[in-house]
């Protein structure tokens, strides 16, 4: 299992720490690289790779399970030290805008990592490894802002992209060490049946009952997941962008303990997750929602920095719980053929709630202050969680584990 989860895992923080350490600092490159720029080309430069990877990682998906999961996690790390190079070489605005849609529709690293994990059984089972990766990608999201902000010291904002286009380069040579996938189509070889290939018929024949009432979940699981990632996601990213001067505004003090309020539901998903090993089910998925629910409203109307601790605490168990229950049901839709499709679907259903989100909390916040993005939090997680309770088939998917046995 290590020999498998441990490079990709490795591979897929260095990517996640490349992409989302940046975006932070792109005020800084831009008042560097084109000083006469509106303050609103921020904001559009911030969602532009986001909004790339949303329009084609469904694509890549398809690429991937017809050409390997392997060469598509490759490509994904390739395209994002492409598109770092191209943004740290930019010599104006309009070659740094080149170097984002590169490193956005090119990009779509972890797509690729879970669709890459589904296809290697020596990894483990698909939900604990969908866990993990979300593990490095809460990692990069909490160490990438501080050491990158550390570095800003040594030179121009801009030199970053240059120093962080190594970092997928390193995890390319990482994931080209792993056994490669076998892409659809070629799993079978023309000739005559031979007896054990007959004897693999007869297997398969006597299995279609199950595959045909496991599908029969699937059909309907599939689109009601998406919807549940869609609003999810847009409950988490909407409370992102305005945190920060949120929590100035809640008694926070300085910029250092107003980051650190922001990292906190992070903290408790990166200390908790290594030692939750029971719990394997969606059970965990409404509860998880309801929390955060919960912790956005508590959120919205406190007025205390320690107050304001407490409800991050709830809001990261709420996220903990919400992403365990999402994978589990993910890892029952991806655990046959057309991973790279589904996780590349799934993927960009995020990411379009991140698109959104961030242009509602803008809205929100510039309409009725900072703590607004919080109530569509609120509504976005409740409205997932009655998503799950009305359209999750979970008991059927039970019943049918049972009669199958």
């Amino acid at each position: 299992m290590k020999r498998i989860l441990g490079p990709v895992l490795a591979a897929h923080y260095l990517a996640a720490f490349t992409a989302l350490g940046m975006p932070l600092f792109l005020p800084q490159v831009l008042a560097e690289l084109a000083p006469s720029t509106a303050v609103g080309w921020s904001g559009v430069l911030y969602v532009l790779p986001t909004l790339c990877t949303a329009l084609t990682a469904s694509a890549w998906g398809r690429l991937a399970d017809r050409y390997g999961r392997k060469r598509s996690l490759l490509r994904a790390q390739l395209g994002l030290a492409l598109g770092f190079a191209i943004a740290g070489f930019a010599p104006s605005l309009t070659w740094l805008v080149v170097g984002l849609v590169v490193q956005g529709t090119c990009g779509g690293s972890l797509a690729a990592a879970n669709a890459y994990l589904a296809s290697q059984p020596q990894a483990g089972p698909l939900a604990r490894a969908l866990d993990w990766t979300q593990y490095s990608a809460r990692l990069a999201m909490v160490s990438a802002p501080a050491l990158l902000g550390l570095a800003l010291a040594l030179g121009p904002a801009q030199s970053l992209y240059r120093a962080l286009a190594v970092l997928p380069l390193i995890a390319f040579a990482l994931t080209w060490r792993l056994p490669a996938d076998q892409p659809a189509g070629r799993t079978q070889s023309a000739g005559k049946p031979s007896t054990s290939s007959t004897h693999a018929a007869s297997s398969s024949t006597a299995a279609t009952t199950a595959t045909t009432a496991t599908a029969a979940i699937i059909t309907p699981l599939w689109p009601a997941l998406l919807l549940a990632q869609f609003l999810f996601c847009f409950a988490m990213v909407v409370t992102f962008p305005y945190f920060i001067p949120y929590a100035l505004a809640r008694g926070a003090g300085h910029d250092a303990l107003a980051g650190l309020l922001y990292s906190l539901p992070h903290l408790v998903y990166l200390v908790v997750l290594p030692w939750w090993r029971r719990g394997d089910s969606e059970v965990w998925l409404v509860p998880g929602l309801a929390l955060f629910a919960m912790a956005c409203v508590w959120q919205a109307l406190l007025h205390d920095a320690v107050t304001l601790a407490a409800a991050r605490l709830l809001f990261g168990f709420g996220m903990l719980f919400g992403l365990r229950g999402l994978n589990r049901s993910l890892a029952t839709v991806a655990s046959g053929n057309g991973a790279g499709r589904l996780f590349g679907r799934f993927d960009a259903c995020g990411k379009w709630a991140g698109v959104f989100a961030g242009a509602a909390a803008g809205a929100l916040a510039q309409a009725s202050g900072p703590a607004t993005p919080f109530l569509a939090a609120a509504l976005a997680a409740a409205a997932a969680a009655l998503t799950v309770l009305v359209r999750f088939p979970s008991r059927r998917v039970a019943d049918v584990a049972t009669h199958d046995a």
